[in-house]
């Protein structure tokens, strides 16, 4: 087995109990190739299938569409889909169940490469607000743009955190990447080309719209007053990150899957997910990844028996497979309490064994479907609070353009130079604006940066875009 197991990961899968267990309850044993260094594995990948020396199982492959196209034409990736129903009957249930979910694993010639990771409740880059400096300031939470522009003042000048300090920074942001989501202010989401589809079947480029560019203006005039993380284009998550468990906290918004990601769990437990701002009326917010992460389980030419591998996987699709993928057994590894909930068993004196050695859930992108139930009912409040803000998110969350398409490698070799010179541009663009380097509320300046968008190859990008859309929706 050989595979990606996160770039955070402190796992030895040689060691770790999720293998042994797996070997008990299915009798497969692997020696691994594990990796925790996503460029050290790419160049790995493009070794083995370049030399022929492959291993018999991907495992968190992140491979790539054009990735499983090539290398299942050459035949160093068997297609799956034939094999599924008899040997993988829990996942073969599913995406019978769920045709979307079907035909986003599915390759335009109709194989089935890879196995994907399946989870309800995805990672969102949502909105997480200091509850605790609302309630000193006597506010509530924002609802929309007015009003979380009276916060974030309020944040600045009322000293919330009570240190008599101005060491506030109202929002923190990473980039260009942060601020897009931030446009659902104005009834605007786009993916990561920068598209949607609105209601008539048309592709549109958001930063074109009006709507962004005024909002842009607005950002820019957050900048100048001190609103905004004067460091939000220059920094990064390691450097923002706070492991102090006794530091003060200084961030009133920012983005990220839930507190923790960048606060220890004495400082995030002040901050509450911030439901997305009201726009006419309506609430939306970017789905970031959605249900299926693809490409995490592929199996190559160099196994013997596909059948027994796709037996060992199709555990990881079953609610107690996957539970105990995550847990361990019941009354040895986990214990059910009476209310429902559940502990690690000897949690406080078993920590390292929990986080490094009990399971390899939690970085990587798994074959499995998250045991989302289970995991809601783990005996912690704060993480029960995050889920549930989370599960509610999901009420709001749109998909600005169809993700059930997947490009032939001629299409990437099509729209690649077309988004890395249209794309860099927009995120440049929106830093200038902002950092007041070109002027948002110029009618000159805005001319200029529409014909910039045209000369970077904005007709073309809407162009291919229309075209996949028109082919999903003949």
């Amino acid at each position: 087995m050989a595979g990606f197991d996160g770039d955070s990961s402190s796992h030895t899968w040689k060691d770790n109990a999720f293998f042994t267990r797996m070997q008990a309850n299915t009798g497969v044993n692997f020696t691994f190739d594990e990796y925790t260094d996503y460029d050290k594995w790419q160049a790995a990948k493009k070794e083995m299938f370049s030399s022929g020396n492959l291993p018999d199982v991907l495992f968190k492959a992140e491979l790539t569409t054009r990735e499983q196209i090539e290398y299942s034409q050459n035949g160093m990736l068997i297609d799956l889909k034939p094999l599924l129903e008899q040997n993988a009957p829990n996942l073969w249930a599913l995406l019978t169940a769920n045709p979307d979910w079907m035909k986003a694993v599915t390759l335009p010639d109709g194989k089935i490469v890879a196995l994907p990771g399946l989870s309800e409740l995805s990672t969102q880059n949502a909105m997480w607000i200091n509850r605790k400096w609302l309630d000193a300031l006597h506010l509530d939470a924002p609802t929309d743009w007015d009003g979380l522009v009276k916060v974030l003042n309020a944040f600045k000048t009322g000293d919330p955190n009570g240190n008599s300090k101005a060491d506030e920074i109202p929002l923190s942001f990473l980039g260009s990447w942060d601020l897009k989501f931030l446009f659902h202010a104005v009834g605007l989401t786009a993916n990561d080309y920068n598209v949607y589809l609105d209601e008539t079947g048309t592709v549109r480029l958001m930063p074109e719209e009006d709507a962004y560019l005024n909002l842009a203006g607005k950002l820019s005039d957050l900048y100048a007053q001190g609103l905004l993380d004067q460091d939000g284009f220059t920094t990064a998550d390691s450097l923002r990150a706070v492991t102090d468990s006794d530091a003060t906290a200084t961030y009133g918004l920012f983005f990220g899957p839930n507190p923790m990601n960048l606060l220890p769990y004495t400082l995030a437990q002040q901050y509450e997910l911030l439901e997305p701002l009201t726009y006419n009326g309506k609430q939306i917010y970017r789905d970031l990844n959605g249900t299926v992460m693809r490409g995490s389980f592929a199996i190559t030419s160099a196994c013997d028996d596909p059948a027994k591998m796709l037996q060992w996987v199709d555990t990881l699709y079953s609610q107690e497979g996957a539970t105990e993928a995550m847990a361990g057994k019941a009354g040895e590894d986990y214990i059910l309490n009476q209310d429902g909930t559940w502990d690690y068993a000897n949690s406080e004196d078993n920590s390292s064994y929990i986080l490094y050695d009990l399971s390899v859930y939690d970085t990587g992108t798994m074959p499995w479907l998250f045991p989302q139930d289970f995991y809601d009912r783990y005996n912690n409040d704060e993480l029960q609070s995050v889920n549930r803000a989370l599960e509610n998110l999901r009420t709001y969350l749109v998909t600005p353009f169809p993700t059930d398409y997947t490009l032939t490698p001629e299409q990437e070799d099509t729209i690649a130079p077309l988004q890395a010179a249209l794309g860099r541009y927009v995120d440049e663009s929106l830093a200038k604006f902002v950092l007041g380097e070109w002027d948002a509320h110029s009618d000159e300046a805005i001319a200029s940066y529409r014909e910039g968008l045209t000369q970077n190859g904005r007709d073309a990008l809407l162009a291919f875009w229309q075209g996949i859309a028109d082919q999903m929706n003949p």
